[in-house]
């Protein structure tokens, strides 16, 4: 039989926690054949090479298109992506594909939605109409990329709202909740090995990560960075902290420099460039587990994925601006004093927290349902698809 042939691509290791599951359910269908194409970070030792995290997943990598990163500017990652976009177009002109899957909000991810969308392969988007409208790239990308995808998947109802809204079909767009839910296995967590995992003793957990804040002005990115690393090292006469690195938007390299100073200064840093998917969510579930610490940043993990574990978070910032946030998480500006107090005043056991992102529906039946509103039964696509 015919298989429907159909590429995922990642160049991001938070991206690839949401594509996972997809991964795993696509490879699983007899309808079709799933390839993989990774770039980006995921294939750079500055940021812990992730790509070994998938190869533990046994996920085989069809292709990996490795551009230099030089994004560390905004105008410098123009040329990154132009670069990086002239490789996934003469990677498309030597395949076949019947679909392409993307995730989220990158420019990476954009870069392979406009090439694919030129040469009218059909887009299936996931995590589309979200709003983070706070000093970074990511919306008017995601939107971008959803108005060049043919079928939409929600992490939750507000954003498959904002879709239909921004005019799309109906027939084309699905809430299915936040992806990573479908595989947490809490159960296989075991305190004590996480305990020795990590080195932790009985001082209250930091889970921290900070990504670059795109600002009109780069001072005021760096000031706000300084007074976060300011509070981390007033907290870490209380608090045992683990750091993880930030994505590759422009600004990073700032972010690392603060990383390794802080790691030389203070001994109860722990400094993992990537922790993976089933590490941070170890930690996330330790931490709630023992109602002892919380998550810290400005990651979308720690509004999206904390919650499961019961863990409070502290969003710090602008970054997650109008997100659909649970009620473990606490918005605090970038300033020292303001992140202390919060932490000092705000952070306490709320009981049962409702998860937004939380959809009870059958996630498995999710190839047979694309199959049925792409393909005929002669696996030709439909003429209304595209």
């Amino acid at each position: 039989m015919k298989k429907i042939s159909i590429v995922f691509f990642s160049a991001n290791r938070a991206e690839y926690g949401l594509i996972y599951p997809f991964l795993k359910i696509f490879s699983e269908s007899k309808k079709f054949n799933l390839k993989f194409v990774v770039a980006g970070s995921h294939l750079e030792r500055e940021f812990g090479s992730s790509i070994n995290e998938i190869k533990k997943d046994n996920i085989n990598i069809f292709t990996k298109l490795k551009v230099p990163l030089q994004t560390d500017e905004l105008e410098n990652t123009a040329v990154y992506f132009n670069k990086l976009q002239e490789k996934i177009n003469s990677f498309l002109k030597k395949e076949n594909f019947d679909l392409v899957f993307l995730s989220s909000d990158r420019f990476e991810t954009l870069a392979f939605a406009i090439a694919s969308y030129l040469r009218k392969i059909p887009i299936i988007h996931y995590e589309g109409g979200d709003v983070t409208e706070g000093g970074a790239l990511d919306d008017n990308i995601r939107h971008a990329i959803t108005k060049l995808s043919h079928l939409h998947f929600t992490s939750n109802q507000d954003s498959l709202k904002r879709i239909l809204r921004m005019g799309e079909e109906k027939w084309r767009c699905s809430n299915i909740g936040y992806s990573p839910l479908y595989f947490l296995e809490k159960k296989k967590f075991k305190l004590n090995e996480i305990k020795n995992n990590f080195s932790l003793n009985r001082e209250p957990l930091i889970l921290f990560t900070l990504h670059p804040i795109i600002k009109s002005k780069l001072i005021n990115s760096k000031m706000d960075v300084d007074e976060v690393f300011k509070s981390l090292k007033i907290l870490s006469r209380k608090y045992q902290i683990i750091v993880t690195y930030p994505n590759f938007d422009p600004g990073y390299k700032y972010i690392i420099t603060k990383i390794n100073n802080l790691k030389k200064t203070t001994p109860k840093v722990k400094v993992i460039k990537h922790l993976g998917r089933k590490n941070y969510h170890s930690l996330l579930y330790y931490i709630g587990k023992n109602k002892n610490g919380f998550c810290m940043g400005n990651s979308s993990s720690g509004i999206k994925e904390a919650v499961v574990f019961d863990c409070p978070t502290i969003n710090i910032g602008d970054r997650q601006k109008s997100r659909l946030k649970p009620n473990n998480v606490i918005d605090v500006d970038a300033n020292s004093k303001k992140i202390i107090r919060a932490i000092n005043t705000k952070i306490k056991s709320k009981g049962k927290i409702k998860n937004p992102y939380k959809i009870k529906n059958s996630f498995n039946k999710l190839p047979e349902d694309i199959f049925q509103k792409f393909f005929n039964k002669d696996f030709k696509l439909k003429k209304c698809t595209v």
